[in-house]
């Protein structure tokens, strides 16, 4: 009796066993499924490649050459629009760098958490601000304020800032106000601004003479002031 109880409890054990080696063995299986990211990818590429050549099984030969020649445009024109992008983007920032204040500086911005996007936006409407007269971009654009200036109508004025910029240096004018400036320029030039900086001796030139007469200016309002 006893001994058939100890072969009852054998059996039982073993069973528990096999139950417990069958359950680690589907864990480890389980397991073992789970794929890292690199992995996933390499298996997603390996999945559209299995499915393209599906694809490509059931069409004929002038099927199949017109669609490759079809996915070699569209990455050649995908392509190209990333360079057109690059190089604009390198043409933005230098037109700041060249003729903005220090404040739209792209890798002081990038540091403190600026997106290029809208760095590259910042810059492009302060371009337009400054190097744009008010009329021409009311004109264009049917609004007078820059920040709310975007897409194609922006690269418009960006552009035409590009050509303001490279005839500001040879056209000079004298305001009816007698304020001394560039006629293409929104800003009165003068060495009292810190983010001016001269372009030539020119306007080094022009610069001191309005700092002398915003001085002048400044100390007669004050003196107007005491007499009053």
């Amino acid at each position: 009796m006893i001994q058939e109880i100890q072969e009852n409890l054998d059996r039982t054990q073993e069973s528990q066993d096999t139950t417990n080696t069958n359950t680690e063995e589907l864990r480890n299986t389980q397991e073992s499924v789970n794929l890292s990211l690199k992995d996933y990818e390499e298996y997603r590429v390996y999945k559209a490649e299995k499915e393209k050549e599906h694809i490509n099984k059931n069409l004929s030969i002038n099927e199949r050459i017109s669609r490759e020649l079809a996915e070699a445009q569209a990455r050649e024109e995908q392509e190209q629009k990333l360079l057109l992008e690059a190089t604009r983007i390198n043409e933005i920032d230098n037109l700041a760098r060249k003729h903005l204040s220090s404040h739209f500086n792209k890798e002081s911005l990038l540091s403190k958490g600026y997106s290029l996007k809208d760095i590259m936006q910042a810059q492009r409407r302060e371009l337009v601000r400054k190097y744009v007269p008010i009329d021409d971009i009311y004109a264009i654009s049917k609004v007078r304020d820059t920040q709310h200036l975007d897409g194609e109508v922006l690269e418009q004025l960006v552009n035409l800032a590009k050509v303001n910029i490279k005839k500001r240096i040879q056209a000079t004018t004298i305001t009816s106000k007698g304020d001394v400036k560039f006629s293409l320029s929104n800003e009165v030039l003068s060495i009292l601004d810190p983010n001016f900086t001269p372009h030539n001796f020119n306007e080094f030139s022009i610069s001191i003479a309005n700092a002398y007469k915003a001085k002048r200016m400044q100390a007669y309002n004050l003196k107007t002031k005491k007499s009053a």
